[in-house]
């Protein structure tokens, strides 16, 4: 039997393959972006509200509690 009939399948098969699993460290990549953006976005908002002295976050014109 020729060879070239079983390699047939692969060699459509593969580049489908290819993509596929270019597509996949993408989407794993994105996440990670976004996992850490998230992370860091909630982190600079933790250390911003430490940072301010208690009750400098009220507008203006507003009573301050005694």
């Amino acid at each position: 039997m020729n060879p070239e009939t079983h390699l047939a399948p692969y060699r459509v098969h593969s580049p489908e393959m290819r993509l596929h699993v270019r597509e996949l460290r993408l989407a794993r990549r994105t996440a990670l972006r976004r996992k850490l953006r998230n992370r860091l976005g909630w982190t600079i908002v933790e250390v911003g509200m430490r940072v301010l002295p208690a009750g400098s976050g009220r507008p203006a014109g507003t009573p301050r509690a005694v």
